[in-house]
Parts: structure tokens; C-alpha cells; sequence
């Protein structure tokens, strides 16, 4: 049950991520972030290094991939995998 509830919370401060970027509309938590328009290659590393000071992790140059970044569903399992240093 606490890992469900941290992987909610984790979804919700991206997504609070997000709107304070001003990126708001229809995003969800499973919407494409490259196709919807509201990701480029270059906000995308500013996600990481939001994630790796917000989280306290380092995200494996392995796990940065389009599809680990893909939507907000997909940044906070990359989170998830991560926090504690588990690979």
C-alpha cells in the first residue's frame, strides 16, 4: 500500500512539475508527452534534472529514453526505480 501511495505522490509533483512550467490543458498522467507537443529533446533534460534534485536521485544514463519519458506514468516509474538507489 505505501509503495501505491508514493507513486501517486511522485506522479503529483511532476505534474505540479508541469504546470508550474505553465504546461497545462489536457495533461494526464498517461498523455504523450512528445507527440501532445508539451515535450522537446531539450525541456526533457530539464525533467531529469528536475527529477534528480527533487527525488535526491541519479537517473542511469540507461533509463533516459524517449519511452521512459514518454508520459508522466512512465517519468515517476524511472523515479520509483531510482529512489534508493535501486537499479
Amino acid at each position: 500500500m505505501t509503495e501505491r501511495v508514493a507513486i501517486l505522490d511522485i506522479r503529483e509533483t511532476i505534474l505540479g512539475f508541469f504546470r508550474e512550467k505553465g504546461i497545462t490543458g489536457d495533461l494526464g498522467y498517461d498523455t504523450d508527452l512528445f507527440r501532445g507537443g508539451y515535450v522537446n529533446s531539450l525541456f526533457a533534460l530539464e525533467v531529469i534534472v528536475f527529477i534528480e534534485r527533487t527525488f535526491s536521485i541519479r537517473v542511469p544514463n540507461k533509463d533516459i529514453s524517449e519511452s521512459n519519458f514518454q508520459t508522466i506514468d512512465s517519468i515517476a516509474r524511472v523515479v520509483e526505480k531510482n529512489v534508493g538507489g535501486r537499479k
